[in-house]
């Protein structure tokens, strides 16, 4: 494969992540593209970003390949509050969002024209007009995989200068999904496994040519496909601290692009193909958990 064909463009959002812990408030940068980068850069892919931020977030070093030079000093902000039992989500700089343009920016189109594979990352709904552009813009054969979390999240109404995360449905399924090969989630997505399960075996039926995978924790994966349900196991690891699980959906996700590049596939997915490679990426995820 040409050294362009070895190159991935994640688009989305990305944000800083604040801990508000009983010990202590914690920041540090966030979102699915800085734990996929590594993952992806680990396999010989380069891993090229297009989502708005600001100078705050080039200033934590992580080392993420930009396609767009900073808009503005801030960067979306995350604030996890797990004071209590029940975790508590808020969003500051919510203003960021709308630098999102109506259109990639040339340098993203580039790299599409040239990339081995697309992957949504968004933390709130992307434009379906949006999505529908980047994917013409992919070379045959490029594989396209969504991240399906930040499309079931909005946000609620401003409470001292934050807005709260709150649930909502996947209402751009029937426009986002029939242009994508894999869609990824966790049974923690919809806030129940069993709603997450459903939605899976609903989506996966209504467009057979996607493939749903959702994530189970310690117990695996599960991948549907034509409407169909194989589960995967998951590869123990032993006892991992929260600490350890930080990002875990992330890294499977990038293990399994990774995976999905290096199998040999027609347009459509098969059944065996796509369980060997959430196999695989079972496996790669918790060699690198038990790492940490």
């Amino acid at each position: 494969m040409s050294e362009a064909g070895r190159r991935v463009v994640v688009v989305g959002h990305v944000c800083l992540d604040e801990i508000v812990a009983s010990a202590g408030v914690t920041r540090a940068a966030g979102s699915p593209a800085v734990f996929m980068a590594p993952v992806l850069v680990e396999a010989g892919i380069e891993p090229l970003i297009s989502a708005p931020h600001g100078a705050d977030f080039d200033a934590l070093g992580t080392g993420l390949r930009f396609l767009e030079p900073p808009a503005g000093a801030q960067t979306l902000l995350y604030v996890n509050d797990v004071r209590t039992e029940r975790r508590r989500q808020s969003v500051g700089h919510a203003d960021v969002l709308a630098r999102d343009t109506a259109a990639p920016s040339p340098a993203t189109r580039a790299a599409l024209a040239g990339a081995a594979a697309l992957v949504l990352t968004p933390l709130l709904p992307l434009r379906d007009e949006l999505v529908a552009e980047l994917v013409s813009l992919l070379p045959a054969g490029a594989l396209r995989v969504a991240l399906v979390q930040g499309y079931l999240r909005r946000l609620g109404t401003a409470v001292d200068g934050a807005q709260p995360v709150e649930p909502r449905e996947f209402t751009e399924a029937d426009a986002v999904l029939p242009l994508m090969d894999v869609a990824v989630l966790s049974e923690e997505d919809l806030g129940d496994p069993a709603a997450a399960h459903h939605a899976a075996g609903m989506w996966s039926a209504a467009h057979p040519s996607t493939a749903i995978v959702v994530t189970r924790g310690e117990a695996g994966a599960s991948a549907y496909l034509r409407g169909e349900r194989r589960d995967v196991p998951a590869h123990p690891v032993g006892v991992l601290s929260a600490a350890n699980l930080v990002g875990a959906g992330d890294l499977f996700s990038a293990a399994l692009v990774v995976s999905l590049l290096g199998a040999p596939r027609g347009r459509t997915l098969d059944a065996d193909t796509l369980v060997d490679a959430v196999d695989a990426a079972n496996r790669a995820t918790a060699e690198r958990l038990a790492a940490r």
